[in-house]
């Protein structure tokens, strides 16, 4: 089977959606399949500073046995609302003229958000006669709208007929969580196009290790014996960073306690100016780290944070919770209720729920941590046994296998 992934990011930029997108590349093309990619080129959350890349609006190259197909795409993030949504437009352009000069696919799957990446999608589709399947891991635009990031009601309805669009004539929908499911089943979308499949994390790599003897990265950082807090992933006006640092700042007397927080974002700068007036010296701030590092940092700490505005209505699961899990590390989550990571952490058992917004409720859930080791790494291997039996990769990617197969085979009895 020859697969298309439309995707706005892929390695080497550090995001979830782009090691997500190039997992299910890689294992589908160790399965036998033909897999490109057609992503922009690199340009946020990266971990280290790139060669200069080929000229020309389009690049090639190959990443174990997948096509890469890279576009001078316009830039969509870390901008003001207008540029980020003008980007947004014009993406789709850009990824249809540049995927049309591709070899036809059986079957074209593409990540949202960027929403609109759904529509150089379906174009392509069209142009193929091949099924388009449209992986929604974002609820856009109701997440903006919730955020305060979408106010205008022209634009809001512009984006409302969109979604209604693609979900219309997608041939199957992706979510990662039941509550998602749910919620395009409330606004009309057939439940038969909808199907769940979770995100997944590689519990190979990451894995339970001693925090204390011989970790690289405590070593690196001078930890020594320090009670590690975690923050790490993308800064972004989602991530409520603001509750963090203000925890922080009321467990500054506590000597044994220390905040790192890993990654880049919108929001960074506000973050620094924060801690700069602060002066808290229980916080350090450290850039994006390589991906294939990214499982020996969390295995450094003793706790992981996630954490999202309490406006946050729609019902996401932060990647970040997953690798937590794996790791066998315990957490607390900083999330509205409607959030399905909540129901995740109560089936599992591994972690502390606290009110988002809730500064004083953080940094008394981290005291509560900290003075019983015991019980923190019983909610750790808790977290671990979990993520082995719900999360596991190639699992998952079966799933996703098995939906491609079925959506070609459809569109062939169609045709």
């Amino acid at each position: 089977m020859r697969i298309l992934l439309l995707t706005d990011a892929f390695p080497p930029e550090v995001r979830s959606a782009s090691h997500l997108m190039y997992e299910l590349a890689e294992d589908l093309c160790r399965r036998g399949h033909s897999v490109a990619v057609l992503t922009c080129a690199p340009r946020y959350n990266l971990a280290a500073p790139l060669p200069a890349r080929p000229k020309g609006w389009i690049s090639r190259e190959k990443q174990n046995g997948v096509e890469v197909v890279r576009v001078a795409a316009p830039p969509i993030h870390n901008l003001s609302h207008w540029r980020r949504g003008l980007g947004q437009l014009l993406l789709p352009l850009s990824f249809y003229w540049a995927g049309r000069r591709l070899a036809p696919p059986d079957a074209v799957l593409c990540y949202s958000p960027p929403l609109t990446l759904g529509l150089a999608a379906h174009w392509l589709a069209r142009r193929w006669r091949a099924p388009f399947l449209l992986n929604v891991q974002d609820l856009f635009p109701q997440n903006a709208v919730d955020l305060g990031a979408l106010r205008n009601r022209w634009l809001i309805a512009f984006f409302e007929r969109l979604e209604k669009f693609l979900y219309r004539r997608s041939h199957a929908i992706v979510v990662h969580s039941p509550g998602n499911a749910s919620w395009l089943r409330n606004r009309g979308v057939p439940g038969e196009k909808i199907h769940v499949i979770p995100n997944w994390v590689d519990t190979q790599s990451h894995r339970p290790q001693d925090t204390r003897n011989g970790n690289p990265v405590r070593a690196r950082l001078g930890l020594g014996d320090r009670f590690v807090v975690l923050f790490a992933g993308v800064m972004g006006h989602a991530q409520d960073l603001t509750t963090i640092v203000e925890a922080a700042a009321a467990l500054a007397t506590e000597p044994r306690v220390v905040f790192l927080l890993v990654g880049d974002g919108a929001q960074r700068p506000a973050v620094e100016r924060r801690l700069r007036a602060l002066g808290l010296a229980n916080v350090r701030l450290l850039p994006f780290v390589p991906w294939q590092d990214y499982p020996a940092l969390v295995a450094a700490c003793d706790l992981g944070l996630v954490t999202l505005k309490k406006e946050m209505k729609t019902p996401v699961v932060p990647s970040k919770l997953l690798t937590y899990m794996a790791c066998g590390r315990p957490v607390i989550l900083s999330l509205p209720s409607e959030s399905d990571a909540c129901a995740i952490v109560r089936e599992a058992d591994c972690g502390l729920l606290v009110p988002p917004g809730d500064a004083s409720a953080l940094a008394a859930a981290i005291r509560t941590l900290l003075a019983d080791p015991a019980h923190a790494d019983k909610l750790g291997a808790a977290g671990r046994r979990y993520a082995v039996e719900h999360f596991q990769r190639s699992a998952r990617v079966t799933e996703y296998e098995t939906l491609l197969e079925g959506c070609l085979g459809a569109a062939i009895a169609r045709h």
